[in-house]
């Protein structure tokens, strides 16, 4: 039997230790006796280089641990696909070996950033490496490789390069199923139902290889990209559309004349900061937009909701509003539409909807938080602008980036939200809190609550949600940001689009979004919702 890669390393030695550009690599392999004794140890990187060695121990996959290996030097003629088990590896050397080929599952591990192939015997790669998305070298000299695979690797930024014409000719994954439409009661057919999507369509500006390095090129450019979006809003046949990350070009080019053929009116805002920006880059900037049906809806106010320019007017010399909340751009829209069909027995005539789009960042908390805040705050002086009540039938959209979990979801579903809660970070934002509506502080067994004047609730409750799993699906992430809620008492949730096949995204290694088949990072949400008058629900 050819020499064991494990028994090579003498386990009785206990400690060997290697240095390479003044790094120590040092593994601990315990005895039996050690290891009974419950004995452990702690090394994530495994040197076997120079020890002449052909093959390899089933007992090496199992080392999972490992975050780097070293078989330069020896005479490994084949790479068995179970190396894929290594997960954890960010450094792999195969070096000076005899290696004819690569096995395709090389491809899976991707936490790879060195892969080193110099010197062995391999003609071609396989496409799988270009998913290799985190490789920052690839390092094949000295191997009789086909002179466009050659040419490629050699070049400026060779390895990016290299694994772009990889992916790109990796053949694409057959079509995912459709996704299932979940019916949560049935339909009176006494009054009006509508359909709701919300959907963050990905800005064609974020939409570059730098981010979604997984991401086939063809997958990401626009040409590709908006077909696929407006395939998805047709056919889902909504009435009311709510998206966000839609760039100013876009929605007047695109979007708008598009839907205006379908019968569809609608409104903008772009974020902020394209009021400072040149003409030029100003239609870059994204922003959020509302279609509706016009056979159903009329326009009759809109309103646009900026949370930096708010920041400022409500900073109460607080440096948190200015340093943290009034650097994000992030932005809502509100309108208010008057209903045309008739209500079949509500007494209802208008329905308010609301979009907006969170800050993103996990470490601000905070802001999502008082961004909500502001939001629902001017919502309140819209309807009473309006001489609505809170009773008027709402509908709130949007990308929250934020889990069901968290303080934005409880503050719009609880109503309220105490003042000292854990995501406000123990800033002080209480003088913004009472002068956004003094009235909304209130007492709770001696907690102070910041409160909103409306009923809602998610259009996916907890068991839907569990259905759904997915609103964004990224490498870094997966879970649920993207929500709609709508009022208690007023309107009711009759069915919505269930969740993408999980069986599909795993058998098609599907690491992240977008792709061929999915154009965002966000998986749209459908919501059929129906009037009815308080109280009847």
């Amino acid at each position: 039997m050819a020499q064991d890669l494990i028994t090579s390393l003498d386990p009785y030695n206990g400690v060997c230790e290697k240095y390479e550009n003044g790094k120590r690599r040092m593994y601990v392999i315990l005895s039996p006796e050690e290891v009974a004794a419950g004995k452990t140890t702690c090394w994530t990187e495994l040197d076997i280089q120079n020890k002449g060695i052909k093959n390899f121990s089933p007992h090496l996959w199992e080392l999972r641990h490992l975050t780097a290996l070293y078989l330069n030097n020896n005479k490994i003629s084949r790479l068995p696909p179970e190396i894929c088990q290594l997960q954890n590896l960010v450094h792999l050397d195969l070096s000076n070996n005899k290696l004819r080929s690569l096995p395709v599952e090389l491809g899976d591990m991707l936490k790879l950033h060195d892969l080193l192939l110099t010197n062995n015997s391999i003609r071609l790669l396989p496409y799988e490496l270009g998913r290799l998305f985190q490789l920052t070298k690839l390092e094949l000299e000295g191997n009789p490789l086909t002179p466009e695979l050659l040419q490629k690797s050699r070049e400026v930024n060779g390895t990016q390069k290299l694994l772009q014409f990889l992916l790109d000719t990796l053949e694409a994954p057959a079509s995912p199923p459709d996704r299932p439409w979940l019916t949560v009661r049935e339909k009176t057919g006494k009054h009006m139902s509508f359909k709701v999507m919300c959907y963050n369509i990905l800005s064609d500006s974020l939409a570059k290889g730098t981010k979604y390095g997984y991401c086939p090129s063809s997958a990401l450019a626009w040409d590709h990209r908006k077909h696929l979006i407006m395939n998805q809003i047709t056919n889902s046949g909504a009435d009311i559309i709510a998206l966000q990350e839609v760039e100013t070009d876009k929605y007047f080019n695109f979007f708008l004349p598009a839907l205006k053929n379908q019968g569809y009116e609608g409104c903008f805002c772009p974020k902020s900061r394209s009021k400072t920006l040149p003409e030029e880059e100003r239609k870059h900037v994204d922003g959020c937009a509302i279609f509706f049906n016009r056979n159903k809806f009329g326009l009759h106010k809109e309103k646009f909701i900026d949370y930096s320019q708010l920041a400022i007017a409500n900073a109460e010399g607080a440096d948190d509003m200015i340093n943290r909340v009034q650097t994000k751009d992030n932005i809502g829209i509100v309108c208010c539409l008057d209903i045309k069909e008739p209500s079949h027995g509500t007494r209802h005539n208008k329905l308010v909807i609301l979009n907006t789009h969170i800050n993103w960042d996990p470490e601000y908390s905070d802001v999502k938080l008082i961004q909500n805040i502001m939001f629902m705050n001017e919502v309140e002086a819209f309807v009473k602008d309006i001489k609505g009540s809170y009773s008027i039938p709402m509908v709130v959209a949007g990308d929250f980036n934020s889990t069901p979990d968290s303080a934005v979801i409880e503050f719009l579903i609880k109503s309220q939200i105490s003042t000292e809660h854990r995501e406000f970070h123990g800033l002080k934002y209480h003088g913004f809190l009472k002068k956004a509506n003094g009235e909304s502080i209130g007492n709770k067994n001696g907690c102070k609550h910041f409160k909103h004047g409306f009923k809602l609730k998610s259009c996916y409750s907890d068991d839907l949600l569990d259905k759904l799993r997915y609103t964004n699906y990224t490498y870094d992430f997966k879970g649920i940001l993207d929500h709609i809620f709508h009022s208690k008492d007023t309107l009711r949730t009759v069915g919505v689009l269930g969740g993408i096949d999980v069986d599909w995204l795993k058998e098609n290694k599907i690491i992240g979004c977008p792709n061929v088949h999915y154009p965002s990072d966000h998986f749209p949400l459908i919501s059929e919702l129906e009037l009815i008058n308080p109280n009847s629900r």
